[in-house]
């Protein structure tokens, strides 16, 4: 290193040091105009970047720097946490793993090597590090807890309990670990045990929003619909969720609405939208005047919803309003319980512009006319529907889905089958090839460019099985006759062990009796389909 560079690069220092930040980084640029892999310069730079919260330049940097330097293991670490906060885990656990050469028994670097190695899908070797770490240091919780999670992933799932009441045991107020446990065994339908683990974490912190969450979906999940609907409402505290209005003028149905205006706006998914939107029309009852705030993809449907005096998109900025409440808080302010959906869902047929029974959504009438031309003339063959995937960011995404594959036996029945697949993955393009080829399925998937689209579809079916998704909803809602394929432990709008279900009359529930296992579903399936067809 020349005398200048070293000179310039001991300022740099000094300035960065003292917190001028730009007068460091311009002397540091200085010295990659004379040398741009200096390594140290490269580093400073990094660690300007890190600190002014750029993490995607300051990793870009710090992977540049030790890439062009010899690099100690502390050196090392701090780039990979850098390129962890970037969400660069390729990177990251490649970093991990290199410190690991010179510090091999560094706990923090093994458990964070673990973690991006799980984020990358690499399961395997990211066990195996926490494998080591709790060999090595076995009173250590969080990594007890964060190896649980990945077992769980891995369905190992009594391994999975038995590393969070490790975790317990090692941090006995360790209030997260608690309510994985407490999922865990929901999802094992162990559930007086599940509650109970819910209880022990709000014993810790009766504040917990994750704690008190899930014993709201596990008791809606049992049909408890009081509890549930009044513990459902800490969603909006567990920091994933956020609907930006103030709490001040929040609607909890107690208010009067008469002469007032009502925002009320979507969250979460576009099957919650269509499956809570019928609620609307007792806010209009009772003398509001509602805004419907939906996503935008469901504007086209929704736009003329009866009862509602607008609907707008989500990218539209929001009216006026007196009051304002999330579309799912409706069940909670109006005290919805079971036998208030049947009733309801009779009598919204009538304003629903449909014939079809327990309708609440209607197709437009266009669109119904160009899908019945594109179709063209009806066969005795029945016309069914499928989608067998969800959204791939659906947190539950892995046990509702399937690929397309395993419904082969379905497909061998003397049906013609339509896909309402928006969304194909790559696995299952090839299968789904064959079955247009072979004339089994009729594919539209480049033509559904909306919900609205979708639903004009439906109304030339006879019937839609699909697994847990949004389409499953628009269907029943549009009065269709729907077969819903749901893994061992479903989303608690389904409930447990009954094969219909309260939202929507016209709906039959296939579930898997072994976890992770479709193949039951599929011969109830196709038995169904049988008898259907014979009717």
């Amino acid at each position: 290193m020349s005398r200048d560079i070293a000179s310039t690069l001991a300022t740099a220092q000094q300035k960065f040091t003292a917190g001028h930040y730009a007068e460091a980084e311009a002397l540091l640029q200085q010295i990659l105009a004379l040398d741009p892999q200096h390594g140290e310069a490269l580093e400073g730079l990094g660690y300007i970047a890190a600190k002014q919260g750029d993490h995607a330049g300051a990793a870009e940097y710090l992977l540049r720097a030790v890439q062009n330097m010899d690099a100690s293991a502390e050196q090392l670490q701090l780039a990979a946490h850098v390129c962890q906060l970037a969400e660069r885990h390729v990177d990251a656990a490649a970093l991990y793993e290199r410190s690991l050469v010179r510090a091999p028994d560094h706990a923090p670097s093994l458990h964070a090597a673990a973690l991006s190695l799980a984020k990358i899908g690499e399961h395997q070797r990211a066990l195996q590090y926490f494998e080591r770490l709790t060999s090595r240091h076995p009173r250590l919780a969080e990594v007890h807890y964060n190896k649980g999670t990945l077992l769980g992933l891995l369905g190992r799932y009594d391994d999975e309990m038995a590393a969070y009441r490790q975790a317990i045991a090692c941090k006995p107020d360790f209030v997260r670990a608690y309510v994985n446990l407490g999922v865990a065994l929901r999802d094992q339908h162990r559930f007086d045990e599940a509650l109970q683990q819910f209880k022990k974490a709000l014993a810790i912190d009766a504040n917990d929003a994750g704690a008190r969450t899930n014993r709201a979906q596990t008791n809606l999940l049992l049909g408890e619909f009081e509890h549930g609907w009044r513990e459902y409402e800490w969603r909006w505290r567990d920091g994933t969720d956020s609907h930006g209005f103030p709490a001040a003028t929040l609607w909890t149905g107690t208010q009067p609405l008469a002469g007032k205006t009502v925002l009320v706006h979507h969250e979460q998914g576009f099957g919650d939208t269509l499956q809570f939107v019928r609620f609307t029309d007792r806010l209009s009852a009772a003398g509001a005047r509602v805004i419907l705030r939906v996503q935008d993809a469901l504007l086209a449907l929704l736009r003329d919803y009866p009862g509602v005096a607008e609907v707008i998109g989500a990218s539209a900025p929001p009216p006026p309003f007196d009051y304002h409440i999330p579309l799912m808080s409706l069940a909670f302010a109006l005290k919805v319980r079971a036998a208030d959906l049947a009733v309801h869902a009779s009598s919204s047929s009538t304003s629903a512009k449909s014939s079809a029974p327990h309708a609440y959504l209607h197709a437009d009438p266009v669109r119904v006319a160009a899908w019945r031309e594109l179709l063209g003339e009806r066969t005795r063959r029945l016309r069914v529907g499928v989608v067998w995937s969800g959204s791939r960011t659906h947190l539950n995404d892995r046990n509702r889905s399937m690929p397309l594959a395993l419904l082969d036996t379905l497909f061998a029945a003397n049906t013609e089958f339509v896909s309402l697949q928006p969304d194909v993955r790559d696995d299952d393009r090839a299968y789904l090839a064959q079955l247009v080829e072979a004339g089994v399925m009729r594919d539209f998937t480049a033509r559904l460019e909306s919900f609205a689209d979708t639903a004009a579809l439906i109304t030339q079916l006879d019937l839609v099985i699909a697994v847990d998704t949004a389409v499953a909803h628009l269907a029943a809602a549009l009065g269709k006759p729907v077969w819903i394929a749901l893994p061992f432990t479903p989303d608690w709008r389904w409930q447990m062990t009954r094969d219909d279900s309260p939202w929507y009359p016209g709906m039959r529930l296939f579930r898997q009796s072994v976890r992770g296992d479709w193949s039951n579903v599929v011969t109830e399936l196709r038995a169904a389909l049988d008898g259907f067809q014979a009717e």
